[in-house]
């Protein structure tokens, strides 16, 4: 009878935090004036004060709590059987856990979602663009990839070769430095990226980085193509800004890269931008973007093919399946076009050229 009773008090408590998760969620999407009035600067503070915390371990405080949880949920599941513990008390464990998870996810980031947009709190008119604007967007970061692809060193194959992870991952947050002037809302923390323990399980997956809001830790996997490095470390940055879309996290990533001092950075910026505008215009005009390849310089193309190479080898159903995952997520938070919005950076790039050339 014990037993029951506390399995029957922690299904009460998992329906409360599911309840008040719910109201959250209604808040946000019926009553967004109020909500985004002091959300955004709320969950910066509270994940700056996580990072703030995080950040005094040079490992991902989260794949360790994520790693003993495991063991947790694994020992806990065995003395089901071993000592007689009730499989219900269990499961009720188990569901109290993910109902909490899911209560702090949503109060502390999650709501990010469905906030508004970066195209409309930097002033950006995002519209639908005719094929010729995408074109001219699309030379125009070529062209800057291009400037800044010979002031970084290279191999004898002409790929890039950056700093070592460590020194990027403490130079990324220096971007959002500089922003903050002309945008306040990049107020957020800026502590080092971290590096992924688990790199090779994520790379199975697919995923080059991760942002845990819980520890306020933004993680990027080490096996990365080094071209696209300090661009997805200052990616990750940008989720910790209370940037949840990705494509807007990308967009910010660019501003980021572009803003640092270091080439290093701003030659990932403007390749990372290229290659989304030119994958964009690739699907409405094949001969334009192949015209615009073949006039970018030498070390672009050399990344770009590198790049698609290094990732081919990890294709697979493993990542097809963390694809679909993903998309899920994405899709339960407002991103309409799931793991496709990705792409949809483009329209930002564009807004954020025709801004610059008026």
């Amino acid at each position: 009878m014990r037993d029951l009773m506390k399995a029957i008090g922690r299904a009460i408590l998992s329906a409360i935090f599911l309840v008040l998760t719910g109201l959250m969620l209604a808040a946000a999407k019926y009553a967004p004036p109020l909500v985004f009035s002091f959300y955004p600067a709320w969950s910066r503070k509270a994940l700056a004060a996580l990072s703030s915390v995080s950040a005094l371990l040079p490992i991902a405080l989260w794949e360790v709590l994520a790693g003993l949880a495991i063991l947790w949920l694994l020992y806990t599941f065995v003395c089901i059987f071993t000592r007689h513990r009730g499989f219900l008390n269990w499961l009720t464990g188990v569901l109290l856990a993910v109902c909490v998870g899911v209560f702090l996810f949503t109060g502390l980031w999650g709501l990010n979602h469905f906030g508004p947009g970066v195209g409309e709190t930097l002033g950006l008119d995002v519209r639908e663009y005719s094929k010729e604007e995408l074109i001219a967007a699309t030379n125009y970061y070529a062209a800057q990839a291009t400037q800044y692809a010979g002031t970084v060193q290279r191999d004898e194959q002409g790929r890039a070769q950056f700093a070592d992870f460590q020194t990027l991952s403490k130079q990324a947050g220096d971007g959002y430095l500089s922003l903050r002037s002309a945008y306040p809302q990049f107020d957020g923390a800026v502590d080092p990226v971290k590096s992924l323990l688990s790199w090779r399980l994520f790379s199975q997956f697919g995923t080059t980085g991760i942002f845990i809001c819980f520890t306020g830790e933004s993680c990027v996997n080490p096996d990365t193509y080094e071209a696209w490095v300090p661009f997805t470390m200052c990616h990750e940055i940008a989720h910790r800004q209370a940037v949840a879309a990705e494509d807007e996290a990308n967009f910010c990533a660019y501003l980021a890269c572009m803003e640092n001092p270091r080439n290093d950075f701003r030659y990932s910026g403007a390749f990372a931008a290229y290659i989304y505008c030119n994958n964009a215009l690739a699907k409405v005009d094949r001969s334009a973007a192949a015209s615009i390849w073949q006039n970018v310089a030498d070390g672009v193309r050399a990344d770009a093919q590198a790049a698609n190479e290094h990732y081919a080898q990890y294709e697979g159903k493993v990542q097809d399946a963390a694809q679909k995952v993903n998309d899920a997520y994405l899709k339960a938070f407002s991103e309409e076009s799931g793991v496709q919005s990705y792409g949809e950076v483009a329209d930002l790039l564009i807004a954020w050229y025709l801004q610059k050339t008026a």
